[in-house]
């Protein structure tokens, strides 16, 4: 009997001890999605408070930002045709080098420097005075100066389209924006900022805008002139080409 009663009072011990195991876990769940909805309250709050503080713009402010738009697209149209013009002047020139350079018995179209005492191919490699002799050259040919500086001036050129191009979507982007009519304020003025900020230097003589100011340590950037000046005897035969308007 003694055996008896000391396994029931076992089992009722174990009972109980299951029974107040589940009853903390259920207070434990319940605290837990407690915190959780308050949490997700407070965030609600949050976000409703933000949402009554957002001011969005009015349709004077996505107007004065259009005819901005406006002035840059034209600004931009014209520094792309200028910036085409000049492109074409210089590949003339680079193309009327090329048609007078000397020619080695291997192909290559080759220039002499202006003191006559190295030779450079059309893609900047030096040949040899055992591959020929800069005497050989004559020195009404071009020289390997005029032509490497109209070579960086084309690369300068190509450069400066890629940026104009670039910005010209950009703008297309942020009229898309605006069109929509749903932005705050200050995504706006971040927008307009932005697109001030990124206009290249090409465009800004075209908008009446200042250019950037050139960071310290920066080498100076190409400046297309804002006129072309004619080049006499451009593709004339056997003519010397004059020196780089640019």
């Amino acid at each position: 009997m003694v055996q008896l009663a000391e396994h029931f009072e076992s089992k009722d011990r174990g009972t109980h001890s299951e029974w107040a195991r589940q009853q903390r876990w259920f207070i434990k769940a319940r605290q837990d999605t407690e915190r959780r909805e308050k949490v997700q309250d407070r965030l609600e709050d949050d976000l409703a408070a933000l949402a009554a503080e957002v001011i969005m713009a009015t349709q004077a402010q996505l107007a004065a930002l259009e005819v901005k738009l406006d002035s840059y697209d034209e600004a931009t149209v014209t520094a792309l045709m200028e910036n085409q013009e000049l492109l074409d002047v210089v590949n003339a020139r680079i193309e009327a080098m090329l048609n007078q350079a000397y020619v080695m018995e291997d192909g290559r179209r080759v220039f002499r420097t202006e003191d006559g005492q190295q030779v450079f191919d059309e893609h900047g490699t030096e040949v040899g005075a055992t591959e020929l002799d800069p005497q050989m050259i004559d020195s009404s040919l071009p020289t390997w100066e005029m032509f490497s500086s109209d070579i960086e001036q084309q690369r300068a050129l190509e450069t400066q389209r890629t940026e104009i191009l670039d910005y010209q979507e950009q703008l297309d982007a942020a009229r898309d924006q605006i069109a929509e009519g749903e932005i705050s304020e200050a995504d706006l003025e971040a927008l307009d900022a932005d697109l001030l900020d990124a206009m290249p230097d090409a465009v800004r003589s075209y908008a009446g805008i200042e250019a950037h100011a050139p960071t310290p340590g920066s080498t100076s950037q190409f400046n297309a002139p804002t006129a072309l000046e004619p080049i006499p005897n451009l593709i004339a035969e056997n003519s010397i080409l004059p020196p780089s308007p640019f």
